[in-house]
């Protein structure tokens, strides 16, 4: 029942780890601390890795969660979700939500390549499913 925030000045981003069971009231209050570090440093970037997580938010729970993520965070940021294989699911729909709520949001089974998709550019946000680019 734990959360780390760790804000990188060398890639302007930040990274919130979620560990064991999460209670929406844990999950709001670190999602918050972690925007507010944003807004602090003016960056626009975040990673969430929640495959530590044990706990398996309802949809219900996930769509209030990524509707409060795409109110809070930066207009135009850039937030890599990296989930378990089995956490898929849920991914896709926080994935939509986020998108209608003009955050551009991908989910990713692979850290190295949440890491580097989430450090882009924004010029190369043009992605396909899962943060593939397009050709």
């Amino acid at each position: 029942m734990s959360y780390f925030i760790n804000p990188v000045g060398e890639d302007r981003c930040v990274f919130l780890l979620y560990e064991g069971e999460m209670p929406s009231a844990e999950l709001s209050a670190a999602r918050s601390e972690a925007n507010g570090v944003l807004g602090q440093h003016h960056w626009n970037r975040m990673l969430i890795n929640v495959t530590q997580m044990q706990s398996v938010p309802t949809p219900a729970q996930l769509f209030d969660h990524t509707k409060a993520i795409s109110s809070e965070v930066p207009r135009g940021a850039r937030v890599a979700l990296l989930v378990r294989p089995e956490q898929v699911r849920s991914a896709r729909l926080v994935e939509q939500v986020a998108r209608h709520g003009r955050v551009f949001l991908a989910y990713f089974l692979n850290p190295d390549k949440a890491a580097l998709w989430v450090k882009q550019s924004p010029r190369r946000q043009i992605m396909g499913r899962n943060g593939k680019e397009k050709s």
